[in-house]
């Protein structure tokens, strides 16, 4: 197993759930248009992988997590979702720049906030688990 694999069985596997991690997020803000599609792609690479990983861990295939992508408009967008929880991150591009956002019920959202880069990953995915409920009753036995 993965540490990732290892860290998420460990939450889900607990007596009581500890707390939720936040993601590393920073306020967002307009970056060239190479740099923000350059980092999506870093941030939805790693989510896949994650999500991947995350799913051979949850027992219930029921809680599984999902990951969509959006097409079609003027940003780059993925969604994970876990039971009724989600987030959407995206990357909006105007002209010269592109912008990061994530937006989440479970996250704060007084102000447009980004992911500060893909180290946040392991975190959104472990936080949308533990929000969302997931528990296992059993360890972990991936090898």
């Amino acid at each position: 197993m993965t540490f990732f694999m290892q860290r998420l069985a460990k939450e889900l596997g607990a007596e009581t759930p500890g707390e939720p991690p936040m993601p590393a997020m920073r306020p967002s803000t307009p970056t060239p248009v190479n740099e923000g599609g350059d980092r999506y792609v870093a941030l939805r690479s790693l989510t896949e992988q994650l999500i991947c990983e995350a799913n051979a861990v949850i027992q219930d295939t029921s809680s599984h997590l999902h990951l969509t992508d959006e097409v079609g408009t003027d940003e780059l967008v993925f969604t994970i979702t876990c039971g009724g929880h989600g987030a959407r991150v995206a990357t909006k591009f105007r002209g010269d720049s592109a912008t990061g956002q994530i937006l989440s019920e479970d996250l704060p959202h007084e102000q447009p906030y980004e992911l500060t880069d893909a180290d946040a990953i392991p975190d959104l995915i472990v936080r949308l688990c533990l929000v969302a409920g997931l528990r296992n009753t059993e360890s972990a036995r991936l090898v």
